[in-house]
């Protein structure tokens, strides 16, 4: 950013031609803003809750003058914004966002990127996206399960060094509770008895079995006093996606698992929710690379986007049986880092 202020140009660092159409469709006259796409959970201008929030600084706006037609370039008449001005939910992570004023979330952004208008937080606030976790409800709030299941999530990572008192808690849950006897391993120097490990997808999936929910509140209630959280166990567990009670492990027995591979599903765990609590390309990256060794986890297989979904359901979706059934010509893409964004007005 100094040296695109400095030598008063924009340009997208791609050598492939990625973005070059968009690059060369540029006109002088046309506004151009330089922004930060991350998330935030503390000091916010308006409660979140304990949630996570997407946020986009422009931290610079100007002009094109000129375009060189090379699909990387635009020479632009700068102004730095000191300090930069933060805007919420609506935001992009794309390289270059063309962003086409009708649309009153698109003209709220333009007006608050280049005329200075303040954002109207509320609106976006209560935007039923939004609605369910930073809008102002009246009555029963839906999706109300989702706190009880990120506090759980947030528990398990302090058992991610020593799994032992985790492990150990389930089994005496088990000697109390009816539907646990599948924790069962067959060991490598044989025989068989108690799992020795745990993943915290697998220690989730206990209370996210086919059973009755009276069993599901049971099991869940436990394991929430066993790693020490406050939170009441649920009400009702309807629309929650469940395992397979034949393949309720995101792992195989111990006489076929692969070395290390519940540590990689560990490390999966503790990288969504690094990449959750502060998205940067860094922890994007890291967690890119723990769910390709975490896939490789016999299975693990689909079952890893239902885990992350317990974990983070607002930041993940599940691709669950059910789910994939509804999801005709689902493409996933991969994720994109954010730099400036383009806006093209009439």
């Amino acid at each position: 950013m100094p040296r695109f202020l400095a030598e008063g140009i924009w340009e997208n660092g791609f050598e492939d031609g990625t973005y070059g159409d968009l690059v060369r469709a540029m006109r002088p006259g046309d506004r151009i803003a330089i922004k930060s796409s991350y998330t935030r959970k503390h000091g916010l201008p308006f409660d979140n809750r304990g949630y996570t929030v997407s946020v986009m600084a422009i931290k610079a706006t100007g002009t094109i003058t000129a375009n060189p037609d090379d699909g990387k370039h635009v020479r632009v008449d700068w102004a730095p914004a000191e300090p930069p001005r933060e805007w919420y939910f609506y935001t992009n992570r794309a390289t270059v966002w063309r962003v086409t004023p009708g649309g009153w979330m698109e003209d709220g952004l333009l007006a608050f990127a280049f005329d200075g208008q303040p954002q109207d937080i509320d609106r976006f606030r209560n935007e039923p996206f939004w609605r369910e976790r930073f809008g102002d409800i009246d009555g029963e709030r839906r999706f109300r399960w989702t706190g009880f299941y990120r506090a759980v999530a947030a528990k398990l990572l302090d058992y991610r060094a020593d799994r032992r008192p985790l492990i150990e808690g389930i089994h005496a849950i088990a000697k109390d509770t009816a539907g646990l006897s599948y924790l069962q391993d067959r060991y490598p120097e044989g025989g068989t008895g108690p799992l020795r490990d745990i993943c915290p997808f697998t220690a989730m999936g206990t209370f996210n079995r086919s059973m009755t929910d009276d069993n599901r509140r049971m099991i869940a209630g436990a394991l929430a006093k066993l790693i020490g959280m406050e939170e009441e166990p649920l009400a009702s567990f309807d629309g929650i996606p469940v395992l397979n009670n034949q393949r309720s492990w995101f792992f195989r027995y111990g006489d076929k698992r692969g070395e290390g591979d519940i540590d990689r599903l560990w490390d999966l765990f503790a990288a969504a929710a690094a990449m959750v609590e502060t998205d940067q390309p860094e922890l994007r990256a890291a967690f890119i690379e723990a769910y390709d060794a975490a896939v490789q986890v016999w299975g693990a297989s689909w079952n890893l986007s239902t885990g992350l979904y317990w974990s983070h359901p607002w930041e993940f979706p599940t691709l669950d049986s059910n789910s994939r059934a509804e999801q005709v010509g689902f493409e996933p893409t991969g994720p994109s880092l954010a730099r400036p964004i383009s806006s093209r007005l009439p």
